[in-house]
């Protein structure tokens, strides 16, 4: 399935689904690699701080996912300009979904669900029901939240992701300073 239009696009990686296991067994160590480095903070509010990819290290599915995740968003921003990605894990309990919120200081925002659970996101003009192996990509600005559909006692777990480039950048500088940058994106080649 792939989906797009002026306002996202929606693929399926159709690998997730069939290695699911592998995909949770990799998340669950990621969870846990990220408390050991930084005891109770939430891996998702803490996400100006650190790349999941580094957390993920060592499984060989991941790596083919973020190899696809890379063409995914050269295909969505339809151009060879200078682009940077930064990702963060949404291991989620099912009361500490994710609110209204944006992404205004990214280009393009996106996420990838492995363990989604019957939960949708919600945008203010649409809704994505999410499922195993979907990676949706869209404007940074596009306010969304998580809303669950039924009941679930395990984590949730969806990859996010932001996508910068050089102008997005200088606007963080401007906001931030240049010193208290997002030291976690790393360029998409």
């Amino acid at each position: 399935m792939n989906i797009s239009n002026k306002e996202y696009m929606l693929v399926n990686l159709s690998y997730i689904k069939p290695n699911i296991k592998h995909f949770k067994k990799y998340a669950d160590l990621a969870h846990k690699r990220f408390k050991f480095n930084y005891g109770d903070k939430s891996s998702t509010n803490f996400y100006r701080y650190y790349n999941c990819m580094g957390l993920l290290v060592g499984s060989t599915h991941y790596y083919k996912m973020f190899k696809d995740i890379f063409k995914i968003i050269r295909k969505y921003s339809n151009s060879k300009k200078h682009l940077w990605f930064q990702c963060w894990l949404n291991y989620q309990e099912e009361n500490k979904l994710l609110d209204w919120h944006c992404h205004p200081d990214a280009l393009f925002h996106g996420y990838i669900s492995i363990d989604p659970k019957d939960t949708e996101t919600v945008f203010e003009n649409y809704v994505i029901k999410n499922k195993i192996g979907n990676v949706y990509i869209g404007p940074s600005l596009n306010k969304h939240k998580v809303i669950s559909k039924k009941s679930y006692s395990d984590n949730r777990i969806t990859i996010a992701f932001d996508v910068v480039d050089e102008k997005t950048i200088k606007k963080s500088y401007k906001k931030y300073g240049e010193v208290d940058t997002n030291t976690s994106f790393i360029p998409i080649y």
